[in-house]
């Protein structure tokens, strides 16, 4: 045990810096922080630390100096320099007295100091302790925390639930020689989870345990059914919230590592779980049982058929459960006045987030009808929005039996007098119309007038729900029902102008839906002149919140088709005058920039006029973005941007380049300079995903439409980062960036000649193409199909021998190149593909159904014209096998061609 002891007057100066430190004057308690950072020089800094936090209350000549709140701040203050000290190095400190004394912070009657050194304690363990296990302490201050814990002690409670939620598996190693602390701490929260100590105390047991349910360790798996029959019991007789909590997150746990310990007790564990929903009056305490609810209908483990029998219960509590609480109700009628006049405030304005550009992503992006909150207005997770999150999947799941209980009691409330009961009846049509539509279509003609008239409710809430509900029936409408599409949507953008903005924000988001579900030619056709004129009035309505929506829904409509003149002179013009009062670190720069990134792309030749100011503001962003990074990396006080600056102005850069084609060259390579190249090189090496997605996104139009001639010596640099990109792609995050970098490969392959460079190129290729032993993601496994095929076409020969030069790697190829729905990238494939196929003996190896599969994909959406020879001498090769295949009428009439 450190037998160290404080000095008296260094104690007493240290105090004064520290209640110095806490002053409300800025010069005093700038001059305490700079003598801080003298003290923490000090060897023994850490000792005085903990001795105030500690002990401080027992000093008889601090008591008789210092008023006693000024001692305890200090104390507190001690706490949280010594926290945050630990967490910057340990190694220059000696830890004994802290180790041997820290935990008698914890005995203090004062709830601050206690819990100030539970935080401490838990610091200590996730700086020191994890590198330092064989330190005999850190399993003696386990034991003492374990003991308080069993004594009552709460603060020892919550340390040890934050320590477990911070090392659990750090304890299923070996401490202090050959202890495995997991075995001791197990055994004692079981124990304690059930004890007669305070509810604070069983509950934080029953959290600590759950850190460990996701490990699986043996010393969990054999005392599983002691665990759960502790939880079933305590769910029957333990009243306290905090208690309940923890069972409803065991439970959610158990469903998602060990869902075979609770089929045979379905039955109890809902009924607990929808009575808690149900009687529950702390909201929280609903929430969590609720997130139950919406995991155990999400499990694939767990059968329609285990389901089914709750459904009765299920859907009129979920159904409940979705009007706003009476705190919400008066808050909206306290503030149901118009508002749209009013100027945002910043602190109003969730933080904008750059919508990466996603080039060849090919993943499938957000739900437009599910990504945005039900409600907008409302950014919190919540009960409310939990029932319908959970009503929306278990009508996809089982649609008939949940209409059939719930459709009635919607119908008996679609007219209720009470706003906040229609509200939510209009939230429950739009949770149930994406599993249920196909039950109650034949419903719909006569439901779609309900919610129209309620655009008009006086009630903005309502308003806005239905602008949401109506934007949920978007690909009914869509799909088989456009005699409903002028109607609804027309009634929808005569909302965009309402005077209350929640009701704007959610009329723009579902007016953006319907544009991005809608095909190009009917957008053209009907809405495009509609939209252009709409959006002109939004923008000269709407305040900066909704005008950051405002750029999504514009750049939705430029992307779905052509801009003309009537956009250049009804749209342009307030992008570009907010484009000039915008600062270059304003974040709305961020949804502006990706907007006028597809507006420029849509435009094509008409942005040109706009392209030089746009395209200089831009790359200066740019520049200052990458020099700030780079400058980082040595001098730990720059600041970087947040990396959606850079995202959002390659974005725009790749937009001129998309839109004015090989015109954009003069502007980015100014008269042969090349450093647009040393700054994409640059972007390429981001640590950041998204930074490098865009980057390879811009890589690959500038190779598509500039002169190849211009990569002279940096071909190298970016087919190392491209080859870098696809042999450290086990980040499943980063599979746009690996997509586009697959993508960028392909066009440069048939741009510039790789020979000396395409047998490596085509090793990491194939490396992972052929490999089936990892989980990669379908979209690079078809651009990497037609990257195979791109570098074909000039190169075959490096494909016709070995990993790709086998049956089972054709059937791959052809199975996702079948799928492509580009036909330029389609044809480019199969271009390439049959040159390898023609280059190797594919008569005595390729199987039948592979065969057939390679016809299926080039009988469909391929121009042939450019490779018909090819094409005939393979079939010529293969004609007793195709004779024996089973061809649809469209094969055969594809094959009569070569006949």
């Amino acid at each position: 045990m450190s037998m160290w002891s404080p000095d008296e007057t260094s104690l007493l100066q240290i105090v004064s810096v520290i209640i110095d430190s806490l002053s409300p004057l800025q010069d005093k308690r700038s001059d305490a922080m700079k003598a801080l950072e003298t003290f923490k020089l000090q060897p023994e800094f850490w000792n005085y630390l903990c001795y105030l936090l500690t002990e401080a209350d027992s000093n008889m000549s601090l008591s008789s100096q210092l008023p006693l709140h000024d001692v305890q701040n200090c104390r507190a203050a001690a706490g949280m320099i010594l926290k945050n000290s630990l967490l910057q190095g340990t190694k220059d400190y000696d830890l004994s007295y802290v180790k041997f004394n820290i935990v008698k912070g914890l005995l203090s009657d004062n709830s601050l100091i206690s819990n100030i050194t539970g935080i401490v304690i838990t610091t200590l363990f996730s700086s020191y302790y994890r590198q330092n296990r064989e330190d005999p302490t850190g399993v003696e201050i386990l034991s003492q925390l374990l003991e308080l814990m069993s004594n009552g002690k709460e603060a020892s409670a919550k340390a040890l639930s934050k320590i477990m939620e911070d090392n659990a598996q750090f304890f299923l190693l070996e401490w202090s020689g050959s202890v495995k602390p997991m075995d001791t701490l197990v055994s004692s929260f079981l124990m304690l989870m059930v004890s007669n100590s305070s509810p604070i105390v069983r509950a934080e047991s029953i959290k600590c345990l759950n850190q460990v349910i996701p490990l699986q360790t043996q010393s969990f798996i054999v005392k599983i059914d002691e665990f759960l029959h502790n939880i079933f019991q305590l769910a029957q007789n333990d009243k306290c919230d905090l208690v309940t909590i923890q069972i409803c997150v065991s439970l959610v746990e158990f469903l998602e590592f060990r869902p075979d310990k609770l089929i045979d007790h379905l039955n109890g564990i809902l009924n607990f779980v929808l009575h808690v929903i149900s009687t529950a009056p702390n909201e929280t305490v609903a929430l969590q049982a609720s997130e139950f609810l919406l995991a155990f209908v999400s499990n694939s483990h767990i059968p329609e058929s285990a389901v089914n029998p709750f459904v009765n219960e299920m859907v009129p509590i979920l159904l409940s459960k979705m009007v706003h609480d009476e705190e919400e109700i008066l808050m909206f009628e306290a503030s149901n006045e118009d508002d749209a006049d009013l100027e945002d405030k910043d602190e109003d304005i969730r933080p904008a987030a750059a919508k990466i550009s996603k080039k060849r992503d090919d993943m499938g992006g957000e739900d437009d009808e599910t990504s945005e909150d039900d409600d907008d207005f409302d950014t919190q997770w919540n009960l409310r929005k939990c029932c319908a999150a959970t009503l929306d999947i278990i009508t996809s799941i089982l649609p008939r039996e949940v209409l059939s209980v719930g459709f009635p009691i919607l119908r008996a409330h679609l007219g209720a007098e009470q706003w906040f009961v229609r509200e939510a009846t209009i939230l429950a049509l739009g949770a149930i119309a994406d599993g249920g539509i196909r039950y109650f279509s034949d419903q719909l003609p006569a439901l779609i007038p309900f919610p129209l008239d309620k655009l008009n409710d006086e009630w903005a809430p309502v308003r806005t729900i239905t602008c949401w509900t109506l934007s949920r029936f978007s690909s009914w409408i869509l799909a088989d029902n456009t005699q409903f599409l002028m109607p609804v949507l027309e009634s929808i953008m005569t909302v965009l102008m309402d005077k209350k903005k929640m009701v704007q924000e959610a009329a723009i988001s579902s007016v953006a839906v319907f544009i991005e579900n809608c095909d190009a030619e009917l957008v053209e056709a009907l809405l495009y002149s509609e939209l252009l004129a709409k959006f002109h009035q939004c923008f000269q309505l709407y305040k900066k919140k909704n005008l950051i929506i405002l750029y999504d829904a514009v750049g939705r409509l430029a992307e779905k088709c052509e801009f003309d003149e009537l956009a250049m002179n009804s749209i342009l013009p307030h992008l570009i005058d907010k484009w000039g009062l915008l600062s270059d670190s304003d974040k709305e720069l961020w949804p502006l920039l990706e907007c006028l990134s597809y507006v420029a792309a849509s435009l094509g030749e008409k942005f040109a006029p706009m392209a030089p100011e746009v395209y200089h503001r831009a790359w200066r962003i740019l520049v200052h973005c990458v020099e700030l990074e780079a400058r980082s990396h040595y001098d730990p006080t720059v600041e970087v941007p947040a990396k959606d600056f850079t995202v959002t102005s390659l974005d725009l850069i790749d937009g001129l380049v998309q839109g004015l084609g090989p015109g954009s060259q003069g502007l980015i390579f100014p008269e042969g300079d090349k450093t647009a190249f040393q700054v994409l090189i640059q972007c390429l090496q981001d640590q950041v995903h998204e930074v490098r997605q865009s980057a390879f996104a811009l890589l690959g139009d500038i190779v598509f439409f500039y002169d190849a001639a211009l990569f002279g010596d940096v071909l190298v640099d970016f087919l190392k980062y491209i080859s870098t990109e696809l042999m450290h792609n086990d980040d499943s995050e980063a599979t746009p960036s690996v997509n586009n970098a697959v993508w960028a490969l392909g066009l440069i392959s048939e741009r510039i000649d790789l020979a000396e460079y395409v047998i490596d190129l085509s090793r990491v290729v194939l490396d992972n193409f052929c490999d089936t032993t990892r989980v990669i993601h379908s979209s690079v496994i078809e651009n990497l199909a037609v990257t195979i095929g791109r570098m074909a076409r000039f190169h075959p020969e490096v494909f016709t021998s070995g990993p790709f030069a086998h049956d089972v790697s054709w059937a791959r190829w052809c199975a996702h190149a079948m799928n492509l729905s580009d036909p330029e990238e389609k044809t480019a494939a199969y271009l390439g593909f049959i040159k390898i196929l023609n280059f190797t003996d594919t008569v005595n190896t390729m199987s039948s159904s592979t065969l057939h599969d390679f016809l299926k994909g080039i009988s469909q959406d391929v121009d042939i014209t450019d490779f018909a020879e090819d094409l005939y001498a393979f079939f010529t090769i293969h004609s007793e096998t195709l004779q024996l295949l089973k061809l649809s009428q469209h094969e055969m009439e594809f094959l009569n061609q070569f006949s």
